[in-house]
Order: C-alpha cells, then structure tokens, then sequence
C-alpha cells in the first residue's frame, strides 16, 4: 500500500502542476482579456479604452453643407457631437436612429443646450449624394443648425472612417445594408472619446452634456 501511495501520489504531480499552470495562464489571459475584470466583450474593452484615451479621427474630404473636410468640420465648430453611421434609404436600424435624432433635437432646443451639443449623421452609401441627403435631412426634419448630414465620395475614406467607429457593414439584398449602430460622442477637440448603445438616447445626451463642460484639452472655451 505504501509503495502505491507513492506511485499515486508521484504520478499526480505532474498532472497537479499542469493543472495550475493552466488555470494561472487563463487567469492571466481573463485578467488581460477583460482589462482587470472591468468587462466582459471585446466591444466593451475597445469602448472603454475610448473612454479613457480619446481617438483621433481621420480626416478626410466629406460632402457637408458648411465643410469639405471631415477634421474641419469636427475642430471648428466647438460643440460636442452625437454621431451615427446610416444610409438614407435604410428602413430598418437607421429609421429607428432617425427618431432618436428628432428627439434629441428636440430636447437640445427644450433644454437650451445649443451652444454644447449638435448631431451629425454619416452616411456610407455611396448613393447618398449631396442631393439625396439634403432631401433626407428635409423628411427627417432636421435643424441645420444641430443636425447636419455627411456624405463620404472616396470608398478608401469610407473604410477608414468606418473603421475608426468600429462600424461593420455588410451588403445585403435588394440594395440594402447590414450594419450595426452606436452614438459616438466626439469631444469638442475633435476626438472619439465615448461610445454609448443606440437603444438610450438620453443617455448619449447626458454624456455629451457632462463631456462639453469639460475643459478642453487643447483650444476651445471652457
């Protein structure tokens, strides 16, 4: 008996210490994966990480009513904005966005918040031309003053502002697009510097309210 509690015991060893090594390595890759246990998805690590190192975003040439440079149009106008990713003809996630908008415009008037807070709306289809997104803008009823709508000409440009979003988007029938949907706040230095759900727009207003309060970090009034 003793000489086979030896055996046993000499023969688990190794199988123990594998075991811990195992268990210490995906304790270490949890750890890292989940950014110290702070979250659980990767679309959660990369919103944090916005969170706490604002983005740069890429300029580039866009359409817009009063720009034709995206980084111009972001740094000149020293307002925080709310931005999504849509397509004018869109009838599914975007027409759902688009009310979220008219809300929000309407709460930033209610709430005098026009001098902190403006939306745009950029769209990735190539088809949104100047026209069809002025007269996207008219149906959505939106104030030029607060909402502005943006095309992109140059398919290169497109794929890295979309990626810079973190936006995916995938052809579908009939013309249409998959994609997915977020508020991406850009802080008044012309920086990502937070992501909220699409399905809360108060909450998107309330923290670009609280971001435009901020001090800026370079330029722009306090």
């Amino acid at each position: 008996m003793k000489n086979w509690r030896h055996l046993n015991s000499s023969s688990l060893a190794p199988t123990l210490v594998a075991a811990l090594l195992v268990c210490g390595l995906g304790t270490a890759a949890l750890h890292q994966g989940s950014m110290g246990y702070e979250v659980v998805s990767t679309e959660d690590g990369r919103r944090l990480a916005i969170s706490r190192a604002p983005l740069a975003v890429p300029d580039m040439a866009v359409h817009a009513p009063d720009a034709a440079r995206f980084g111009g149009l972001l740094q000149a106008d020293g307002r925080v904005a709310i931005v999504t990713f849509i397509y004018s003809s869109c009838n599914a996630v975007c027409s759902v966005l688009g009310s979220e908008y008219q809300q929000l415009q309407d709460a930033i008037r209610q709430r005098g918040l026009q001098n902190d807070v403006r939306l745009l709306s950029i769209s990735f289809d190539p088809r949104d031309t100047p026209s069809v997104l002025a007269a996207y803008a008219r149906r959505q009823h939106a104030d030029p003053a607060l909402w502005r709508m943006i095309g992109v000409d140059r398919a290169d440009d497109r794929k890295a502002l979309l990626d810079a979003f973190g936006i995916v988007v995938l052809p579908a029938p009939m013309g249409e697009f998959q994609h997915n949907a977020a508020f991406h706040l850009i802080d008044r230095d012309g920086r990502l510097a937070q992501i909220t759900d699409d399905d809360n727009p108060a909450q998107a207003l309330e923290h670009a309210v609280a971001m435009a309060h901020r001090p800026a970090a370079t330029g722009g009034s306090p």
